[in-house]
């Protein structure tokens, strides 16, 4: 059985976490096969959009699969690094990487720990009814290795404090009140909401799409005069790019564009 599933339709991937028994729990098998699926979207020139989502209707992704961490311990199998061990770089100084692309979140029920700072790494969220967001890291005694950098620049600090400190979950209608998320649907609509979404930015200009996004990155990332030099060149290349000039003459046609993606 496959535990990550991706399949591409329209130039659009999905990739579902596909282990509804355990909440789609990030265990060591899913999560090996959801960075193959990763690396294979990043690579894959016919998906110019992702969506992220989990299987089932009763979470999008608990997290760290705490029951797997509990049977490696109890075995005695432990990844702890010798106390004389040299110091080196790790995925927690690294963060989670960027795939290039614009994805979207279609978050089906809970959302935890690891679930929802997968869900903080995609451009835009949007949730059923039922869902719940957490970072409840600090009542097993973690900390949220991504999501404390990146949910303050999202909700703002004070939301985001709250979350962090206190471990405790948000439902759909609060998480669209603090901008967690930008809609909320049934779960009957979300997976048409966020295909009918992924299809209206695939309709556009790859090119431009992904420039757009990565423009609004550095915006965040670093003062607005220093953004605009570092993204002038990628500004450059999409206005003298062939697509550019085939908007503009399907513009001038009054026709659909036919977006090569130079």
């Amino acid at each position: 059985m496959a535990y990550v599933l991706y399949e591409v339709n329209d130039h659009v991937a999905t990739i579902t976490l596909n282990r509804p028994e355990r909440m789609n729990a990030l265990g060591s098998e899913l999560g090996a096969e959801l960075r193959e699926a990763e690396a294979t979207f990043a690579a894959d020139d016919d998906a110019w959009i992702g969506i992220y989502t989990g299987a089932g209707d009763r979470a999008f992704c608990a997290g760290r699969d705490l029951k797997e961490v509990a049977e490696g311990a109890s075995s005695g199998a432990s990844s702890a690094a010798p106390s004389n061990a040299p110091r080196r770089s790790n995925a927690f100084e690294q963060g989670p990487a960027d795939l290039g692309k614009p994805t979207i979140a279609a978050i089906n029920g809970a959302a935890y720990g690891g679930g929802l700072e997968k869900a903080l790494g995609c451009d835009i969220r949007i949730c059923s009814e039922n869902a719940r967001l957490a970072l409840a890291e600090v009542k097993v005694g973690l900390c949220p290795p991504n999501g404390s950098f990146s949910l303050p620049r999202l909700v703002g600090l004070s939301n985001a404090m709250w979350l962090l400190l206190s471990g405790e979950p948000v439902d759909a209608p609060e998480a669209l009140r603090m901008g967690l998320v930008s809609r909320v649907v049934s779960q009957e609509e979300l997976m048409p909401m966020a295909t009918a979404m992924a299809a209206t930015i695939a309709a556009n200009a790859p090119l431009a799409v992904r420039a757009t996004r990565k423009m609004a990155t550095l915006g965040i990332e670093m003062p607005q005069d220093y953004a605009r030099k570092m993204g002038s060149t990628l500004v450059q290349s999409v206005w003298g790019s062939e697509d550019a000039v085939e908007g503009a003459r399907a513009f001038a046609e009054r026709r659909d564009p036919v977006w090569q993606g130079r």
